[in-house]
């Protein structure tokens, strides 16, 4: 019922700066830095508020989690997430556990890719619900 997109932060560059100490003591500061932006009315309509773990899953299934920012800064049918978090290896402990892992919701075929320079779509349909397991697993 949402759009997904991804936007780039204005505190990392892609994913790998998310290693970065000093950049990570800011980003943990910048309430959007990490988190899934929604709507305020359409979080409330769906029972999430600012900081509730929540699961995106995208029209085929495919699911990324995240924390939740209710905002009025972002439209009622979009929901926005910055970066390219959601690290998990234990060689980038700084940046292990921090922000969305967006690219688990996307499809990788020719079906959604630009025919003329084979860019990704980086937007896709998705649901968005509170975390059953609240952040765990």
């Amino acid at each position: 019922d949402l759009y997904a997109f991804y936007y780039r932060d204005v505190l990392t560059t892609n994913s790998f700066t998310y290693e970065n100490p000093w950049l990570d003591e800011v980003a943990q500061a910048n309430p959007f830095s990490f988190n899934i932006a929604i709507n305020k009315k359409v979080a409330d309509k769906k029972g999430l508020k600012t900081g509730d773990w929540a699961v995106i899953e995208s029209n085929t299934g495919r699911k990324a989690k995240g924390r939740i920012i209710a905002t009025e800064t972002i439209h009622p049918e979009a929901l926005g997430v910055a970066g390219c978090g959601g690290h998990f290896t234990e060689y980038q402990p700084i940046a292990k556990g921090k922000g969305v892992r967006f690219a688990e919701l996307l499809e990788l075929d020719f079906e959604h890719l630009d025919p003329v320079n084979l860019n990704q779509d980086l937007c896709v349909k998705v649901k968005v619900y509170k975390d059953p397991t609240n952040g765990k697993g």
